[in-house]
């Protein structure tokens, strides 16, 4: 357990100083990890495609490219989008499947951008996501009827609030979009702000962790510099989208806990080999580490490692989203939702435990044995509830009753979950990240909550 008090390690003939190093740069540019999210075609990708653009990100050839293809399709508003959505599908069903990620810099901040899909048929990966994010901006269409769609039954909007919010996401910016339909108009934005105020506290956002901020992405407007449109001047007095990104206060990361990187992608570079994408967790990881693959066991070694933006490092850190290059193992034995870590300190294992989870707004009552998609960081595994311990005050978690036979709406309760296959797992009071839990059946989000016992 001494591992991570080392504070130098000697790689590839450098004498390495991780702590030293984050120390000294305190006063530099903290990175935080945002994710967007938001009602199918409220207009996400377009917003931080355009931002992109804004920020110098995008050549005027590739932007010119994407215009150009995008009116052949018919589809000429989605050339911002497709700078997000670079797949042939998500071009041609004009929606975002995966999770698309890049890394931008405003005047104090680094920002790595997790742009999730909103359809309700890929939920699974806005929780992948959503579950590496710090913050998370919620995108809204403010056009009539639009924001009605997304926000009454069925839209998605409801549910990617409950799931930010379960998956440990404070602070909450809303995007409120495409405002140049309803001409910049201020009662449509107060009846917006207000309908999701409401919401929001039922879910557990106050005030304060709530920002609202109007925009336009397709015209660019309010995103990257205040606002000079008369229209919205004479009654927003607040700052842009950048402004508001800039103000968030980075979190406090676990630099001096066991290192842990939770695994997102595995691929096949052409040049490079062997590749992981993932989030470091905890820690920190430098090249030429020894570590092993969780829950499997597989050992490997880590030759070498790049940014999300491609560039070469020798060390990666808490926070941090990278690529790493592995040898001494091979494809098969590497998978999304895996945990890598230094043998000395492995992730805990596990086919059973118990959790403390917020029911929500379900049709049918949960009982023992009852059948559930058990989502955590990146994958999604099928598992039982076994038991039902218990029930518990919102309020001061006493016990209400013990051993209930069955659990409705807006409870709070222990159970115990049994997997199918073993999976990697912290208690919640040492790992937030890895101590999250979200429970679905039938393609809806039933609960969430926190591990407080393995077994």
């Amino acid at each position: 357990k001494q591992w991570y008090q080392r504070r130098v390690a000697i790689t590839a003939g450098k004498d390495i100083d991780v702590l030293g190093i984050l120390n000294s740069k305190i006063d530099t540019q903290p990175l935080i990890n945002v994710a967007v999210v938001g009602h199918v075609d409220a207009g996400k990708s377009t917003l931080m495609g355009h931002l992109l653009c804004l920020l110098g990100h995008v050549s005027k050839k590739e932007l010119h490219k994407n215009k150009t293809e995008s009116q052949k399709l018919g589809k000429g508003s989605f050339a911002y989008a497709w700078v997000l959505d670079e797949t042939g599908e998500e071009r041609e069903r004009g929606v975002t499947i995966d999770v698309a990620q890049t890394r931008f810099q405003t005047p104090k901040k680094t920002v790595n951008l997790l742009d999730a899909p909103g359809h309700k048929d890929f939920v699974p990966n806005m929780i992948s996501g959503a579950s590496q994010a710090d913050f998370a901006i919620l995108v809204v269409d403010s056009t009539p009827g639009g924001f009605e769609a997304g926000f009454e039954q069925g839209g998605q909007t409801r549910e990617h609030v409950v799931l930010v919010r379960a998956l440990g996401v404070q602070t909450l910016i809303v995007a409120v979009n495409k405002m140049e339909n309803v001409a910049w108009g201020k009662e449509r934005y107060d009846h917006i702000s207000g309908e999701l105020t409401v919401f929001l506290k039922t879910v557990g956002f106050k005030n304060s962790e709530v920002i609202f901020v109007p925009v336009s992405g397709l015209e660019g407007d309010n995103l990257l510099e205040k606002s000079k449109t008369p229209t919205l001047t004479e009654w927003y007095s607040g700052g842009s989208l950048v402004d508001i990104i800039d103000g968030l206060e980075a979190p406090k990361r676990c630099y001096d806990r066991p290192f842990r990187l939770i695994v997102t992608d595995v691929f096949k570079h052409p040049q490079m080999g062997l590749s992981v994408a993932g989030k470091v967790d905890s820690g920190f990881v430098i090249m030429g580490t020894p570590v092993v693959i969780m829950p499997g066991g597989t050992t490997a070694m880590i030759k070498s490692m790049t940014t999300v933006d491609d560039k070469s490092v020798d060390y990666s850190v808490a926070g941090e989203q990278c690529i790493l290059v592995v040898g001494g193992t091979d494809q098969t034995k590497i998978h999304n939702g895996n945990v890598i870590c230094e043998s000395q300190s492995r992730v805990r294992t596990t086919l059973k435990f118990k959790a403390r989870v917020l029911v929500f707004n379900i049709d049918i009552p949960i009982t023992k044995g009852f059948p559930i998609d058990l989502h955590y960081q990146t994958v999604n595994e099928p598992a039982v509830i076994s038991r039902l311990i218990s029930t518990h005050s919102k309020s001061n978690g006493q016990v209400l009753k013990s051993k209930p036979r069955c659990l409705t709406k807006n409870q709070v309760a222990l159970i115990e979950i049994k997997c199918e296959r073993a999976i990697c797992l912290e208690l919640f009071k040492d790992s937030k990240s890895l101590g999250r839990i979200t429970c679905r059946y039938g393609g809806n989000t039933i609960a969430a909550g926190m591990v407080i016992e393995i077994t």
